[in-house]
């Protein structure tokens, strides 16, 4: 919807948003008639209209939870949180990096961007003071579960995990995984099936 409405949409239909999607306009119809259904939209799509944009990308975002703000705390000033620091889509759909933490003691007390990086004690004190709900696990894999552990102790609920490992939390911690070379290994898997189809359709040829 916000690709739609940055481009000057006010209404689209079920089966441009399917196949923008890569899912049939019924689908479509089920799953924004279910936004409505939970009181976040007060009317569905218009027969030869459509639906009203605006009014859907906002129910939405309320659906999904990122209808405001949520404090983020980074863990890991390396090179993968100083990336993660410089990406600006965080902020627009409501989560806000408001501390970086590090147990590097070289690294703690360096300014990164408009951070200064502070030590790992300090994490209870960041999760009081910003109401932490949400942290980004930057750090390597063999330190990645003692951060965890620790996140968990102080109160936060969910963790976006960039170390290649699985993390153990404690009951009602969600994690979510990010490891972009399980993700490279299922493209070049997806693409080696169609090689392999390919082939074997100009065998049978």
């Amino acid at each position: 919807m916000q690709v739609l409405i940055a481009a000057g949409e006010i209404t689209v239909s079920s089966r441009k948003l399917g196949e923008a999607l890569g899912y049939s306009s019924a689908q479509v119809r089920k799953d924004l008639a279910w936004v409505v259904h939970l009181g976040r939209a007060s009317e569905g799509g218009q027969s030869g209209v459509g639906y009203d944009c605006v009014a859907f990308e906002s129910a939405i975002r309320g659906v999904i939870g990122i209808d405001r703000h949520w404090p983020t705390l980074l863990i890991g000033a390396g090179n993968i949180g100083r990336a993660l620091l410089g990406y600006g889509g965080f902020a627009a759909q409501g989560f806000r990096i408001v501390s970086v933490l590090d147990a590097d003691e070289r690294l703690v007390g360096r300014k990164i961007g408009r951070f200064v990086v502070q030590p790992m004690s300090a994490l209870r004190r960041c999760s009081r003071t910003h109401n932490l709900t949400i942290a980004i696990l930057a750090v390597p894999r063999d330190a990645a579960q003692s951060v965890a552990s620790q996140l968990c102790a102080a109160g936060v609920r969910g963790i976006l995990n960039f170390a290649p490992v699985r993390l153990c939390v404690t009951e009602g911690v969600s994690v979510t995984n990010v490891d972009v070379s399980v993700a490279l290994e299922q493209l070049a898997m997806t693409i080696s099936r169609g090689e392999a189809q390919s082939r074997a359709m100009n065998g049978a040829a």
